[in-house]
Parts: C-alpha cells; structure tokens; sequence
C-alpha cells in the first residue's frame, strides 16, 4: 500500500510538471502570464518531487526566466525606439509651433530613420523572435523528455 501511495504522488507530480509545460507553451498566446503561474508552480514544487521531476522544474524555471529576460530586452528595445521617435517629434512640434489643438501641424517630412532607429528595431525584431521560439521550443522539449520518463540532462 505504501508503494501504491508514492506511485500516486509521483504520477501526480509527472501531471503537475506536463501541466507546466503546457501553461508555458500557452503564454506565447496569453501575454506571459500562464508562464508566471507555471514558474510559480515550479519553484513551489521542486522541492518535493523526485529527482527526475526536480529537473524538469528546474528547466522549467529556466525557460521562465530565459524568456523573460529576452522579452525584456525586446521591450527595452522597442521603448528606446518609441522614446527617440517622441523626442523627434516634440523637436519637429516646437519647431513648427503649436496654435491651439484645432491647428497642430506635424511636418514628418524631415523625420529621418537613421541607424540607431534601425538598430532597435531590428534589435527588438530578432529577441521578440527568439522568445517566441524559446517559449515554443523548449517546453516542447521538456514535454517529450517527459513523457517518455527521461529527466532533463539525462541520457536515454
């Protein structure tokens, strides 16, 4: 009966740490925050799970904070950009002049994109992508060591 019962918890947790994987390949689609609630489920449970279930939490967390710091970057990125087009415009607005709200002229014609802009753009572009990528990639890793009851760093 004892072996029956630490079978039980050990399934329960192998479901818990597929649920995981799951939520965090659902956070491309819903804005992070099935991954928050997945790391949070990780870092509660690591610590009560077998061995091979601690590495598949492990990496979970990891693919957490991988992404999110690469989602970070990309916002980073792509804040530095909407900051250098607000500071362009306010220059090209107070050069212009404003004459009350009904007559705001806004001139883009000498709005140029120089390297810097191009920079983050592209900077933004590439570490968007490859969040996206992680996020896709690398839970599907995790599922599939997983399911066929491999831990992560294991050998077959």
């Amino acid at each position: 009966m004892a072996f029956e019962s630490s079978r039980s918890s050990g399934d329960t947790a192998r479901s818990l740490a597929m649920v995981n994987y799951g939520l965090l390949f659902a956070a491309v689609f819903f804005a992070g925050v099935p991954a928050l609630i997945a790391v949070i489920i990780a870092y509660a449970q690591r610590d009560n799970t077998p061995p091979a279930i601690r590495s598949h939490h492990d990496f979970q967390i990891r693919i957490f904070w991988v992404a999110f710091s690469l989602t970070l970057a990309a916002g980073v990125c792509f804040l530095a950009l909407l900051m250098l087009g607000l500071s362009s415009l306010v220059e090209f607005s107070q050069v212009n002049g404003i004459h009350g709200w009904d007559t705001v002229t806004l001139d883009l014609s000498r709005l140029t994109i120089d390297g810097t802009m191009i920079g983050l753009i592209v900077g933004g572009i590439v570490l968007s992508s490859l969040s996206l990528i992680w996020l896709v990639a690398a839970p599907a890793f995790g599922f599939i060591r997983l399911a066929s009851e491999r831990g992560i760093g294991q050998s077959a």
